[in-house]
Formats: structure tokens, C-alpha cells, sequence
């Protein structure tokens, strides 16, 4: 409570004392009388008057202090409010996570986050500016007003203070207590297509521990990009279940049945065929990708008269109608993402095949990797549109 509080209560206690002190006063003239004889007995004023007066003594504080403890309420209940409309919650579109929870953003989102608040950026990347004062940097004591966010930094939003994050990256993750509102930006929404490959079986992301676990933020390796590739194939099952051996030496156990079902089929040589290496755990480029999706359709990069190359596999994309003009800048500019990868199988599932018998999407129906009601169920509620 402040001084004036403070100073309140000073004020009630003693008048209640002064109360007490008139009544008691009158009590003592009233049992010595002025010719010595009491018009009311001392065992009466030791009893019951001393206590009916120091109940309504009582009475009256409490019901001072409960004036005191409304006002001071709703002075914080309006203070409270104040810092939700500076946050932009004013119209109950915020939301309130009572203890650190994960949400995956895009790129263009806008997260304003309110005073008494706290935040951290999980993966990606994200801007900060603060209107009022600043974050305080709970793992240093450090303010922060403005600026890049660095990854796993936990931040306080101070009094006064509402912070707004910007996604800068195409998909990011944070972890945010409190209060906050969020303002979607116009950046694609891959984590939309990641739920929506989840919701079909293409897609199962990692082990990470945060966002769903999709790892969108990071560059794919070899072995991810093999495994999307059989199972926009359909072919996942039938790799699960082989009994071809690895050729590979650098394999881990639980994706030998990939590698060596791939390998077995053609459809893989690694990456060093003296060694024998496979490069699992190396980064896989936007050409190499595109690579195998184009061999999901049916185009050849081998033989006498070959569709396409590896190193002009974007290119010839284009020239095929599989990719857009807007999406072939995409992949000849900037990192190449976890995010691309989803993006670029979920809408390899319209391309149509070489030879004119469908699109990739009626292959797996018609195989049974996908089923009819579940596509159009969840497909449905997708409003992603490619880019042009």
C-alpha cells in the first residue's frame, strides 16, 4: 500500500481509538457519579459495555479497511485494464497463458505483448521494439528497447511497457506468459502446411522438444528429404518393410530401412560411392530436392535422353508447370528450409504426372498411402495460396 494508504488507515485506527476513549470516559463518570454513587455497576462496564464498544470499534475499522481494499482495487483493476488496451486486448481478442507456452508464428506476425509479460524467442528469427520503457532481460538484468532477438532469452516486460515482436524469418517459435495479442502478418503460412502434410501422414517433423516439433526453422539434411521423398511416393510402408541391407557406413540404425530401400530401387546413390557414404546428416540444397520431386513424377535425370539435370532441376520445374515463377525465386534465393520442404510437397500433390495419368494427390489415393475423406476434410480448411 502507499504513503496515502498508509496515512488512511493511521486516520481510522485513531479515530476508532478516540471513539473508544469518549465512551469510556462517559462510562467512568457514569459509575462514580457526582455524589459518589454509580448509576451503573463496575461489573457492567468490565463486561458487556467494554465489549459491545470495542465490537463496533472493530466494525467500524473493518468496514473502513474494506473501503480502502475496494478502492485499491479498482485503481489496479483500471491500471490492469489500461495496460491491456495499450497491448491492443481492449477488444478481448488477446489471449492469456497462465504459465510459458509455445506458439509457432509466421513471418510479417506481430506479437504485442503487455506490461508484466514475459516472452522468449524459441527458434527463427524476430525483431523487438517497445513502446514506453523496456524488457528486462531476466538472464543478465539487462534492458532491451529495440532490436534483433537472440534465441532462448527470457524477457520481463516492464510497467508501462508494451512490447511488439516482429517475425522476421518465414516461420519462427516463441514461448510467451501472460498476456498478448497477435496480428497475423501476410507471410505464408507454412506452419499451416505442416499441420495440414501432419494431419495426412507425410509429415512428422523431429524430435525437438518445442513448436510442435516441426523444426521448420532449420535447413533439411539428406535423410529428412529422402523420407519426405518416399512418402509423397507412397512407398514409405513398403521401405519400412524391407529386407534390403544398407550399403551405407554412416547410417544410424533407425533409418537403414529408408536408405536401403531407396538405394535398392535406384533412386539413391549417396553422396560418396567409394566410401560408401550416404550423408545423413548433410544439409540438402533446393536443386537436390527439387530433384526428387520431379523423380516422383516421373521425370528422369539418367539414361539416353534424360528430362532435367540435378543442378538445373529448379529451372526445368518451371518450365514443366510443377513450379511457379514466384516459387522458383523462392528456392534460387536465400536458405533453404524445413519450411520449403513442406511447402513444396504439399503442393507437389497437384502437379500432374509426366505421362498424363493424374496428379501425385490421385497416385496416393489410389494406393491407399492417403485416404479420400481425410484429404478433402483437411486439404479444405487449408487457405494457403501459392506463390506466384
Amino acid at each position: 500500500m502507499n504513503e496515502e494508504g498508509d496515512s488512511m488507515t493511521k486516520r481510522i485506527v485513531a479515530a476508532a481509538l478516540c471513539i473508544c476513549l469518549a465512551l469510556c470516559t462517559a462510562v467512568a463518570l457514569a459509575v462514580s457519579g457526582t455524589g459518589g454513587e454509580g448509576l451503573i455497576t463496575k461489573s457492567y462496564v468490565d463486561g458487556t459495555y467494554t465489549q459491545d464498544v470495542l465490537a463496533q470499534a472493530d466494525a467500524r475499522i473493518q468496514e473502513a479497511q474494506g473501503a480502502l481494499y475496494q478502492q485499491a482495487l479498482s485503481e489496479l483493476e483500471e491500471k490492469h485494464s489500461a495496460y491491456l488496451a495499450q497491448a491492443g486486448l481492449e477488444s478481448g481478442t488477446g489471449t492469456y497463458h497462465p504459465a510459458f507456452s509455445d506458439i509457432r508464428v509466421k513471418q510479417g506476425d506481430q506479437i504485442r505483448v503487455s506490461a508484466g509479460s514475459g516472452f522468449l524467442l524459441l527458434a527463427g528469427e524476430a525483431s523487438l521494439s517497445c513502446q514506453g520503457k523496456k524488457a528486462l532481460d531476466l538472464s543478465n538484468g539487462w534492458e532491451k528497447g529495440t532490436g534483433a532477438l537472440a534465441q532462448g532469452r527470457r524477457y520481463l516486460v516492464e510497467e508501462d511497457t508494451t512490447a511488439t515482436i516482429t517475425v522476421t524469418s518465414p516461420t519462427a517459435v516463441l514461448s510467451l506468459e501472460g498476456w498478448y495479442a497477435l496480428e497475423p502478418g501476410d507471410g505464408v503460412d507454412y506452419n499451416a502446411l505442416a499441420d495440414a502434410l501432419r494431419q495426412l501422414g507425410l509429415f512428422r517433423g523431429s524430435d525437438t522438444g518445442y513448436g510442435s516439433g516441426y523444426d521448420l526453422e532449420a535447413a533439411p539434411t539428406r535423410i529428412q528429404a529422402l523420407i519426405m521423398f518416399l512418402r509423397i511416393l507412397g512407398e514409405e510402408q513398403a521401405a519400412l518393410a524391407t529386407t534390403a541391407s544398407c550399403p551405407f557406413t554412416d547410417v544410424p540404425a533407425w533409418c537403414q530401412p529408408y536408405v536401403a530401400y531407396a538405394y535398392a530401387q535406384g533412386l539413391t546413390k549417396g553422396v560418396d560411392q567409394t566410401a560408401m557414404r550416404f550423408g545423413t546428416d548433410e544439409t540438402v540444397t533446393a536443386a537436390q530436392f527439387m530433384t526428387f520431386i520431379l523423380r516422383a513424377l516421373g521425370y528422369q535425370d539418367e539414361g539416353e535422353s534424360p528430362d532435367f539435370s540435378w543442378d538445373t532441376a529448379i529451372e526445368r520445374a518451371q518450365e514443366l508447370g510443377v513450379l511457379t515463377a514466384g516459387e522458383a525465386r523462392l528456392l534460387q534465393t536465400g536458405p533453404f528450409l524445413r519450411a520449403h520442404v513442406v511447402y513444396f510437397c504439399y503442393f507437389a500433390l497437384d502437379a500432374q504426372y509426366k505421362d498424363g495419368g493424374g496428379t501425385l494427390q490421385d497416385h496416393l489415393l489410389s494406393s491407399g498411402a492417403l485416404d479420400a475423406a481425410t484429404v478433402a476434410a483437411v486439404r479444405g480448411d487449408v487457405q494457403v495460396e501459392r506463390i506466384s
